[in-house]
């Protein structure tokens, strides 16, 4: 009873009058689901998920410390008219220094301290210290929005009027990738408001279910240095974790619609804050005052950050269990970014480029579902939506590219782990056929050599539950490169389709990944014995000494570019290395069906 409970309620919600509202919410979470009614119902889903496996038994499974802090990359776009900053550097960094303020209980004044009841949410924001680029940033963008919408000046961002400038147009002109940054907008006005005036509409977020298109915040300027409610961010990130207002399906004049289901299914979904009606341009009660909506009183809900409320004071217990669940069940390669850490300096190894890349669109787009609801492969586990409208049916995720800023997509395999695995998942409500390659060798093509898994079906599954199956596989001990990263590729398509690393796909898509194969301790002879690479570092003269006869040297830099290739018959080399510039450079040598790679640094 309690699931048709909470279908019945997420589906009919009640209508709040949005034109009133200081968060925006509500309105632009429902308009967008219910334009997209397939990110709604996977959005219903891992709510159902969660109501059926229990919160506190999903953080258990996530292993979800009772002490960790996840910190989350964000970039600020300031999105200014083109004549002065929105709003200055120092600004923001107070700005989100205050935010994680209230997330640790430590902002002062009335806000409650952990020691005086309050509950540490444990999430920090941290400005962006490397771009996508993998240079170093501030995270601070300064964009001119009026040199490209001239109504912008005025007009600001639309979000009930159609003559300023879409939500689209804005993102257009500055978004960094949504699973390694979460995206804050900062905007001059909403909806043609003066822009002297603070009041009315402060700013909205989204569900972190939201595909990634959409997820992000937008605010008004005026709310950084707004010190007499200081709270917008906090709350606003309070939805981008998963968390309702807590008068939900209320207004200003009627309560929160409750149901036999109970708390867990009625109004924000967590059990330790009461039903209240919207306290928007109320006076607040005292917890001694009545409570029309709740037989168990207030309990300092009308203090809660997610209410309306003019003396924030607190989140809960629940919503923080609540907040993390939810993110983690859609948003849990955020925590593993490394956005927020700056450039070491010496760039990780990149993947070989390939030109085996599939055509950009499939041939019948729509809400089929093909494709990989999961990847599991060593330490990879990447959880991600089939092809469908709600992500442009996008057929090619090169998740290689991205090995600077997370280390969710990269893996070591060990030879001597033989046999390895991997894990697959099909979402969809027609069986999809699979297919995955390493590319060995490193050469930037797959081979049929390099098949891993063959073509093999995978049957009908659901958002809530796909469906799993898992593959077993043989890394060869000869003809592999090891210890650089390599090119892993998995295909889903329809059960009918036949499977290729390149072609043209029907319904499905083709994501890409990082494998670094490390050695077979198991075999010495293979493994253990290594040609002597000298002197290491070298000005530009290498002298390669080996048990084996040579047949091929090739350098690569660190970007997985071959910058200088040769061929041998023989056992020792010296290799001219002088053209080449100061760095960390790779020394592939092919020798008798074994190939080897170790570091050199060109001084």
């Amino acid at each position: 009873m309690k699931l048709k409970l909470l279908f019945t309620i997420i589906l009919f919600p009640t209508l709040l009058l949005f034109s009133q509202e200081k968060c925006g919410f509500t309105k632009h979470q429902e308009n967008f689901f219910n334009q997209n009614p397939r990110a709604k119902l996977a959005h219903d889903e891992v709510e159902l998920n969660l109501l059926k496996t229990d919160i506190q038994e999903f953080l258990n499974k996530k292993n979800a410390s009772a002490t960790a802090v996840y910190e989350i990359p964000v970039v600020v776009h300031l999105m200014n008219d083109g004549t002065t900053p929105l709003r200055t550097d120092a600004e923001i960094i107070t700005w989100i220094e205050n935010c994680n303020k209230f997330y640790d209980t430590t902002f002062g004044g009335d806000w409650l301290t952990e020691a005086n009841g309050g509950t540490v949410i444990p999430f920090k924001l941290v400005l962006a210290k490397r771009n996508p680029n993998c240079t170093a940033t501030n995270g601070i963008n300064q964009i001119n929005v009026t040199s490209t919408y001239a109504q912008y000046s005025e007009k600001g961002l639309n979000s009930d009027n159609e003559d300023g400038v879409t939500q689209a147009q804005l993102k257009d002109l500055s978004r960094w990738d949504p699973q390694m940054y979460y995206n804050i907008y900062v905007v001059n006005t909403f909806d043609s408001t003066p822009i002297v005036q603070t009041g009315g509409l402060q700013g909205y977020a989204y569900f972190p279910t939201t595909p990634d298109a959409f997820y992000g915040t937008f605010m008004k300027a005026s709310v950084v240095i707004d010190s007499s409610d200081p709270t917008t961010l906090p709350h606003e990130f309070g939805h981008s974790m998963g968390l309702d207002h807590p008068f939900n399906s209320g207004t200003t004049t009627a309560c929160p619609t409750v149901t036999a289901g109970g708390c867990s299914v009625d109004n924000d979904k967590v059990c330790d804050t009461p039903s209240t009606k919207s306290l928007l341009g109320a006076s607040l009660p005292s917890n001694s005052d009545n409570n029309p909506c709740d037989s168990d009183g207030w309990n300092n809900v009308q203090f809660n950050v997610m209410n309306y409320t003019s003396s924030s004071r607190l989140f809960t217990p629940g919503q923080k269990d609540r907040g993390v669940a939810m993110f983690l069940a859609s948003r849990e390669n955020l925590t593993k970014s490394l956005g927020g850490t700056a450039p070491s300096g010496t760039a990780p190894v990149a993947v070989i480029s390939t030109s085996c890349v599939p055509p950009s669109a499939s041939v019948t787009p729509g809400n089929y579902n093909f494709g990989m609801a999961l990847v599991e492969i060593g330490s990879v586990r990447n959880m991600s939506s089939s092809s469908n409208s709600t992500n442009s049916n996008r057929v090619y995720y090169d998740y290689t590219v991205s090995s600077c800023l997370t280390s969710a997509f990269t893996t070591d395999l060990v030879v001597a782990n033989n046999p390895q695995s991997i894990k697959l998942a099909n979402e969809g409500t027609n069986a999809g056929k699979y297919s995955a390659w390493i590319d060995y060798n490193n050469d930037g093509s797959f081979s049929s050599s390099e098949l891993v898994v063959a073509d093999e079906i995978i049957g009908v599954g659901s958002f809530a539950t796909p469906t799993e199956r898992i593959f077993n596989f043989t890394i060869p001990t000869t003809g592999v490169t090891l210890d650089i990263p390599l090119r892993m590729r998995v295909v889903g398509d329809s059960n009918e389709s036949s499977t290729t690393p390149c072609g043209q796909l029907q319904y499905g898509e083709v994501e890409d990944y990082s494998v670094v194969l490390k050695a077979n301790a198991l075999s010495v002879e293979d493994f253990v014995s290594k040609p002597l690479i000298s002197p290491n570092p070298s000005l530009g003269i290498v002298n390669i000494n080996y048990d084996k006869n040579i047949s091929q040297v090739t350098v690569i830099n660190v970007s997985g570019q071959s910058v200088l290739n040769k061929k041998y018959n023989k056992s020792n080399i010296t290799l001219d290395i002088n053209h080449l510039s100061p760095a960390i450079y790779f020394i592939r040598i092919t020798s008798e069906n074994r190939i080897t790679t170790q570091k050199i640094i060109k001084e």
